[in-house]
């Protein structure tokens, strides 16, 4: 639910970060002799070089607007995830339900299924509408129709006490938590 594939993301983040490595060895080798000498076995090293003083600022002036580039996707990838499920306005009063309350619910209604080893609950916002991500954790070999059945429930409870339907994403999840989770016990 980002607005970038994290694949891209990844990628771009090592692009940078090797660019920042070889640019911090070479302005290393030019100033600190520690750096010199541990990278003069692989790189033959000029003895004095000149640079213009103009050809300086027009790399400052590009590594500055590749900052700036950075910074400005950095902040706009990743939108979306926020602590408001519901927001109502009416004329100047306005009422705010925090995530918090949809958590209360979902894991409140999913307490007492037997194959639900945990839940997660996330709101995002998504193209201006507000909607919900449940994640649940089932027990490994645990009937998934039973829990999706009460996720059901649960949603259900959860648009009642909202009073209004909340877009839902349902997610059900195995994996090492669930393989790891103590077998139900009957008393």
């Amino acid at each position: 639910m980002t607005k970038s594939n994290r694949t891209l993301n990844r990628i771009i983040l090592f692009v940078l970060g090797l660019v920042a490595v070889v640019v911090g060895l070479a302005m290393g080798a030019g100033v600190l002799p520690a750096v010199q000498d541990a990278i003069s076995p692989y790189v033959d090293l000029p003895s004095s070089l000149t640079v213009p003083a103009s050809s300086l600022w027009i790399v400052a002036a590009v590594c500055a607007v590749v900052i700036v580039l950075a910074l400005l996707y950095a902040f706009t990838r990743g939108g979306g995830g926020t602590a408001v499920a519901v927001r109502e306005r009416s004329g100047d009063d306005a009422v705010t339900v925090n995530v918090a309350l949809v958590r209360d619910v979902v894991e409140h209604e999913l307490s007492g299924v037997r194959d639900v080893v945990g839940s997660r609950v996330d709101t995002y916002l998504v193209r201006r509408q507000r909607a919900a991500r449940i994640r649940v954790a089932v027990r490994r070999g645990g009937d998934a129709v039973t829990v999706l059945d009460a996720v059901d429930r649960a949603v259900a409870e959860l648009d009642r006490t909202l009073g209004r339907e909340v877009p839902v994403l349902v997610h059900l999840t195995g994996g090492t938590r669930s393989a790891l989770a103590k077998p139900t016990r009957v008393h």
